[in-house]
This record gives C-alpha cells, structure tokens and sequence, in this order.
C-alpha cells in the first residue's frame, strides 16, 4: 500500500513539474507585446478607495488605491472587459482596446442602494456579469458575505434563490442547489477539487474556513461542460488566495475578524501580499475558535428513544480550526506562472443526543470529526498571440487529506471518544484550457480536464473498501454572435471514469479484505443555450443540457457503520451512471431603480442516486441505503429589488422546488420547501444597514425517512460603516441573526427532529483591506 501511495505522490509531482517546465518553456519562447491599463475609480469627482477591479480576459484582480488609482501591467495587445465593483455603487464594466504604452480608463461609478451585474468567474471560460450568463448565476463578495447570516460558508449564501443548507452543526453545514445536494453539487476552491469525502455522509465537513474565502460564485442548474461530474445541479466555487496576483503596490492585503455569540465564536484572517513590478509574494494564516452552538433554552426530546433533555446548546457543536499559507508569482509579458500551499486543520463536533445517565437505554449520538488537509495549487496563464489559440490557461491542485472520526462511548467506567476509522484521500485535479482567436463571430475554448483520488479506509468500523479512481475529459465550449443582441453557445464533452478497488488484509472488515473490483463508465454530455436583449434593460436566456455522474465508490460497496451520523451504510453494487436533462430559462430586467429575475427551471436525471433510511437497524443503527430511480426536479426562482428613494433598497425573492420520483411516483426524501426573502436595506459609500425575513413554508410532500417540518418566520438585523482612512479600507458592523431568538426547524436539517437551528446570535465583523 505504501509504494502505491508513494507511487501516486510521484505522478502527482511528475505532472505538477512537467507542467511547471512546459509553462516555463512557452514563456521564454514566445514573443507577445505588452502594454498597461491604467486608470482611476471615482464617483461626483471623489476617489473611491478598495474598488475591486478585474481584467476578466486575463483573470487579474487589483483594488484602486488611496487616490482612486489602479494599473495591470503586462497586458498583451488586444480588447480587454475591465469591470469595476464596490460596496454601495452600481458595478460597472468597460470593453477596451489595448493598443500603446498605456491605455487609460476612468470609471465614474454611481451611487446605489444595490449593485447591479456583479462579474461571475465561474460560469463561463471568461467571466462576464450575471445578466450575460446563459443559467441562473449569482456571486457574493467577502463583505456580502460578512453581513451575511450564519457562521459557515452554505449558510451564507442560503438567502440565494434556489440555495439551501443541509444543517448538522455549522462546520458540516453544506449547500443545497434547486434539491440537489451531496454528489450532485460540486463545491469548488478555486475552481478545482478540493480533496475532501465532504459528500460520503452528511457529518462530513468541507475543509474550508469562511474568513479565508474573497468570493463565492454559484451556478445553478448543471454545470457539466467545464467542470464535469458532480455538477447535475450546479457548482459553488469558493474564491481563496492560495494563490497571489502581482498587485499595484509594494504591500497589499486583507485581514478579517468575526465574532459571533450563538457560539463564542472568535475567529480571523490575515492575507499580506508583497508586490514587485513582475513578482508577488503571500503568506497567510486564520482560525477559528467556538463552542456549542446555542439554542433557545426548552426541553428537546429525543425522538428514538422519547427521553427529554433541558438544552440551552446544541451537544458538540463544537468547531476549532487553523491554516497557514504562502505563495508565489510571476507576472511577465506573455503571461503570469503562480503557486502556492495551505495547510488547514479541523476539529469539530457532530450534534446529536449527549451523554446521560441513562446511558445503557439511551446512548449518546455525538461524535467528534479531525481533519487535516494540505494542498498545493498551481495557476499558469500564457498569451500566445497565435494565429489560432490566443492563450492558455492551467490550473491543477494536489490535496492530500486526512480525516478521523470519534464517536461519543459512555458506559460504567465513564465517557470517551475511541476513534473508529480513518480515511486518508489523496487527490490530483488538473485543467489545461485553451481559448482560440475569433473565428470572424465564434469565440471559444477547448480544454483537458484529469482527476485522480486514490482513497485509504483503516480503522475498526471502515465505510467502504480502499479504492483508486480516475477520471479524463475532453471539452469544447464555443459561442457564436448572432447579432449584437444575440448570442448563442454550445459545449461538448467527453468523459471517462473508473473505479478500482483494492484489496486491504489489514481490514477489519473481511469482505474488504479480498474486494477486486471495478467499474468503469464513458459518457459525451452537451450544452446548448441562447442569450437574447430584447431592449437595453431586458435579456432573456434558455439552456438545455445533458449531464452525466458515475457512481461514487461509497454509493456502490458501502456496507459498514458511520460513526458520526450514527448510520449503517450499505451500497448497491449494480448502480449505474445518472445521466441528466436540464432546462433553465431566464427573464431579468435591469432599469435604473429596479431590478428583477425569473427563472424557470426542469431537471430530468435517470437513474438518480439517492440515499434514503430504510426503517430498520444493523447494530442498533438506523440502515442509510443507496438506491436508484427516476427523477423530476423542477421549479422556479424569482426575485424583485427596488429603490423607492435614493439609497433605500427593498427587495422580494422567493424559490420552490418540486422534486418527484417519478418512477414509483412519489416525493423524493429532503426537498427544500416554498421558501422566501424580503429585505429592506439602506446602503450608501459608507453606511449600510438592513432588516430582512426569512420565510419558510410547511414542508409536507414526504419522501423514503422524512418527517413533516413546519414553517417559520426569522428576523435578522444588521448596520456597518465603511471607514478610509490613509487609503485603508475599515468595514465595521454589527449584526443579529434570529432577533427574536425563534424556536424553529429547518426541513434539511438532519437533527431538526431533535434540535431546533441556532437561536439569536449578535456578531461582530471586521475587516481590513491595506
């Protein structure tokens, strides 16, 4: 086993270098003139300090200086999409052609109680504003997120149409895309894998820290052509700093505090970004700090076994967590070369009933998760100026990811914590892209997209055998301008899959001891979509696709009990490839002090792969099955937001899910109710603050271990300012979640039968850009 592992470090490192001299080469070799883009960011006269400014063709960031300024420098000839966004100002994007020394731009961003048309990176090959995508797209930036409620990342971004959270304590928390979530969402850091087994059991966390992350872009609907499997319903990419961008001045950064009394929550970022003229060097580090997650105080029965308990916490809801990073880069004439490493480790508790002393009829349900994940990250960017391919994009990470589980053991001589099993995961994940010059109206790119996980399971309960599998694509991406109002796309795709598993004699589990098998799975997936304006503030868009997933190792040879959910897993061994149709159309109107977005959707998927509770017990645990089926997602989002006065924001959106198996024609099991949101905020260059509600109707339409949930009304309340001071950037604010301290029960919570969600929590935020 050690000279396999040892082996797949090899080839790790042998393509991360080969990429490296190949990367390095081209950038000797090839001749491309370079020029500056240069300009200021102002409103009524007045420089705005903190502006984020992208190149998108090029995927450079900068933020505008102490007078408004901002430079890219070694931008090769050609047009160039420069946008502009920050807080309480309209976003604003300009096509520019890059021609000379130094092209020079001057934004003069309006004032605006909501931004409208933030860039989307993650969408397309090059980003481009939200009403330019094809499907439902959204992004939110570091100080969105900050005045966000919650204190995860999922949790964060669930005031989103057709977002939701499955809840198990915040650090599991986990996102929910139009009833889709596990294996049919990928959650992305950077674009890439991240390495983790996030989606084997709701109890398993995904190793990233939400004041380490710059921005989150969401696409929902399937994302296959770019990203392959895993994104039937859609993507959510975490945006970090691994990795540095050469910045404008000699010291750049950003450095986050947030605290948070549902939990005593302390927790903080610091990301320093040395800057020379061509190289960037970063060093980074943040933690976190909290306790159990508190709870209106009540008495709470635990549903298995009719035994009440006066809570005013949730039992081991716990999260400690910490991570170092550096980095270093290279920004040339042809093109820029990037890498960096993070180190980040994880200590976190799983809610459920706590020790008692009637521990021999009712024994406690908690657990306690470790995780340690090391990832190194490499980004390369090369323009050609060829005849043909205009530039070329790499991007490839290697995790390599540690994981334990501790279940809670009380008995006559006390309580501990035996670890149960350990999951080892190493993971290379590698995108080689290439765009290729327009072809009179047709732009595009082409890529190679590889993935290879090799997974260890040791310990006294192993969920599943060890295994290695390994993924290869093709893709084509292309769009034709119709007219200067029309666009249309399509994308191709090729995919290989295969699972092998491998024997392991040191297993505890015997069938896992002698286990050879594989399975193997090929697909060619598809996209076609059309964007139209039909005036200059309406754009309506239509995409179908066809979307592909193989199974997981966990979903065909699982047979053995999870510790931390505290559920005996059992696979099918004969299951086959999803393969999914998807339909999304979207309308949205954007006018000077209003906005709106509908957006219609039906997501088909042929032997859909759930899992669901079968009703009896292996070992005293409740049986968590895998099975396939037929199934029908379909619904609709919408949202209006409106500025009656001048600064004053009011807002509506609201999303409904239907999700049936059409095969035995009943509900599907965890499908997100009716929900809604209506916000009123104000918001201007410095102040903010917002009232909002979040809506939940009845949840009713069960599926295979669903429990009816009911609805609830929460209220939430924020103010912070925007302080410049020296062309530092302050935002301050102050924030209460669940005001009125609501005893409520959110439907995709896996304890919500035992525990309500988080009572009130009044938060602190912080954050610092220089």
């Amino acid at each position: 086993m050690i000279a396999r592992l040892d082996g797949n470090r090899r080839t790790s490192t042998a393509l991360s270098a080969t990429a490296l001299a190949c990367a390095a080469t081209m950038l000797c070799e090839v001749t491309v003139a370079a020029q500056t883009i240069a300009g200021t960011v102002r409103s009524g006269g007045e420089p705005i300090v903190g502006a984020v400014v992208r190149v998108l063709e090029l995927d450079r960031v900068v933020r505008s200086g102490a007078r408004g300024q901002f430079a890219f420098s070694h931008v090769p000839s050609g047009w160039c999409t420069v946008s502009v966004e920050v807080v309480g100002y309209l976003a604003a994007t300009r096509t520019v052609h890059v021609q000379g020394d130094t092209t020079t731009l001057v934004f003069d961003v309006r004032p605006s109680a909501f931004a409208l048309d933030p860039v989307v990176v993650s969408a397309t090959p090059v980003g481009r504003t939200a009403s330019n995508e094809y499907q439902s797209a959204a992004s939110r930036s570091r100080v969105e997120l900050l005045n966000s409620a919650g204190t995860s990342f999922a949790e964060k971004i669930s005031d989103l149409p057709g977002v939701a959270t499955r809840f198990n304590g915040a650090a599991s928390a986990r996102p929910i895309l139009r009833g889709l979530g596990d294996n049919e969402v990928l959650v992305l850091e950077n674009g890439l894998r991240t390495g983790d087994l996030a989606t084997f059991d709701p109890a398993h966390a995904t190793p990233i820290a939400a004041a380490a992350i710059s921005r989150i872009d969401i696409v929902r609907g399937p994302a296959t052509i770019l990203y392959g499997p895993n994104a039937i319903g859609g993507l959510v990419n975490v945006l970090t700093d691994i990795v540095p961008t050469v910045a404008d001045r000699p010291i750049s950064g950003t450095a986050v505090v947030d605290i948070n009394s549902v939990n005593n929550q302390y927790a903080g970022y610091v990301n320093s970004v040395f800057s020379g003229p061509t190289h960037a060097f970063h060093v980074s580090a943040g933690g976190v700090h909290a306790e159990d997650i508190r709870i209106p105080s009540g008495t709470y029965v635990d549903p298995a076994s009719g035994m009440p308990f006066s809570l005013d916490r949730m039992p081991q809801a716990f999260d400690r967590s910490s991570e170092v990073g550096l980095g270093y880069a290279y920004q040339g004439v042809l093109g820029s070369l990037g890498i960096g490493a993070k180190h980040y480790e994880m200590n976190y508790g799983i809610p459920g009933v706590p020790p008692n002393p009637d521990w021999s009829t009712v024994p406690p349900t908690t657990s306690r998760i470790s995780q340690d994940r090391n990832t190194v990250e490499l980004r390369g960017f090369l323009s050609t100026g060829g005849s043909f391919i205009s530039n070329w994009k790499l991007d490839a990470s290697y995790n390599d990811y540690g994981h334990s589980e501790f279940p809670t053991v009380e008995d006559s001589a006390g309580v501990s914590a035996p670890q149960a099993n350990h999951f080892h995961k190493r993971e290379f994940n590698g995108v080689l892209q290439a765009r290729h010059t327009p072809l009179k109206t047709v732009t595009g790119a082409i890529g190679l997209w590889v993935d290879v996980q090799d997974l260890t399971i040791e310990g006294d309960q192993p969920l599943g055998p060890n295994s290695r599998t390994t993924g290869l694509a093709a893709y084509a991406y292309e769009e034709y301008h119709a007219s200067a109002r029309t666009r249309l796309q399509a994308g191709l795709r090729f995919d290989y899959d295969k699972i092998q598993t491998r024997p392991y004699p040191q297993s505890s589990d015997s069938v896992f001891r002698t286990i050879n098998a594989s399975r193997l799975a090929n697909a060619v997936t598809a996209s076609l979509g059309a964007i139209h304006r039909f005036t200059a503030n309406l754009t309506g868009s239509v995409s179908v696709a066809r979307s592909f997933r193989a199974p997981t190792v966990q979903e065909l040879f699982a047979n053995g009990l999870d510790a931390a959910s505290g559920t005996y897993s059992i696979g099918s061994a004969t299951l086959g490839p999803e393969t999914g149709v998807g339909l999304d159309a979207s309308l949205k109107g954007t006018f000077a002090d209003a906005t709106f977005e509908i957006s219609p959707y039906l997501n088909t998927i042929d032997h859909y792969i759930y899992a669901f509770l079968r009703g009896d017990t292996i070992e005293n645990f409740p049986v968590r099955q895998f099975a396939a089926t037929r199934a029908r997602l379909g619904g609709v989002e919408g949202s209006v937001s409106v500025a009656p006065v001048p600064r004053v924001a009011l807002r509506a959106s609201a999303d409904y899910v239907n999700a049936q198996d059409t095969q035995r024609d009943v509900p599907l099991p965890f499908t997100p109710p009716l929900r809604a949101l209506l916000r009123g905020s104000y918001q201007d260059g410095k102040y903010f603050g917002v009232l909002a509600w979040r809506l939940a109707a009845r949840q009713d339409r069960l599926g295979d271990g669903d429990t009816p949930t009911n609805g609830y009304a929460v209220m939430d309340v924020g103010l912070s300012v925007r302080l410049v001071q020296h062309g530092l950037v302050h935002n301050v604010g102050i924030h209460c979640d669940n005001v009125f301290n609501t005893v409520y029960r959110d439907h995709l919570s896996l304890v919500k039968d035992f525990l309500p969600q988080p009572g009130r929590a009044v938060r602190l935020t912080y954050e610092l850009l220089y």
